[in-house]
């Protein structure tokens, strides 16, 4: 296995085995990485969409997202989180349970990664791609059904493609994340014609 893989891999679990603290800060989680680069940092982040915990964990972790994403598409080098956000705590029991629950799957999805359509990974691209990510992290902001898990995934995967510069696993990340936006904004609109059609049936029984 490449070495840069089991070196993701290990950050991922010295996040918690390193910490004896209650707490953990959201800056150290991201100083931890170092250089790592934006695929890392929006991995760990975009877990706690993926794997069900309690509030307001959700919350905290989407806007790292959102900051991550905005910072790829004005072409910065490495993660940077604003104070206020990076002083926000988390449990050490909850990211210990993020990490165990993920990890065997991390090191699944790192084997089959390798480096294809590089064209993606090129400093443009990776603008780009950031702005898609954008629009992702800020829709899982939006209190609307489906909004959080699909496009969550999208950037997992996408993360999954910019750490290993698979550019095909990069185009499907977007693609799915595209898909939870235009499937949580179909639901809205059915929702409301459904609300409507309901209306108009009770207000034709009594009139």
């Amino acid at each position: 296995m490449d070495q840069k893989k089991i070196i993701t891999t290990q950050i991922i679990e010295d996040l918690v085995n390193k910490s004896s603290a209650d707490k953990v800060l959201v800056g150290d989680i991201v100083d931890s990485m170092e250089a790592i680069g934006f695929g890392l940092a929006l991995l760990i982040f975009s877990l706690g969409i993926i794997i069900p915990l309690p509030p307001p964990f959700p919350s905290i972790i989407s806007l790292p997202l959102v900051v991550f994403s905005a910072q790829m598409t004005i072409g910065m080098n490495a993660p940077k989180l604003p104070i206020w956000i990076a002083k926000k705590e988390i449990k050490r029991s909850v990211l210990a349970m993020m990490v165990q629950k993920s990890s065997p799957y991390i090191r699944k999805v790192e084997r089959i990664l390798k480096p294809r359509l590089t064209f993606m990974t090129s400093i443009i691209a990776e603008r780009v791609v950031g702005f898609f990510l954008l629009g992702f992290s800020s829709f899982i902001l939006v209190p609307l059904p489906l909004s959080n898990f699909i496009p969550g995934l999208g950037i997992l995967i996408t993360s999954f493609g910019l750490m290993g510069k698979d550019g095909l696993v990069i185009i499907l990340g977007i693609v799915v994340g595209m898909m939870g936006v235009a499937i949580s904004i179909s639901t809205v609109f059915i929702g409301l014609e459904a609300f409507y059609m309901i209306k108009d049936f009770f207000f034709n029984l009594i009139s």
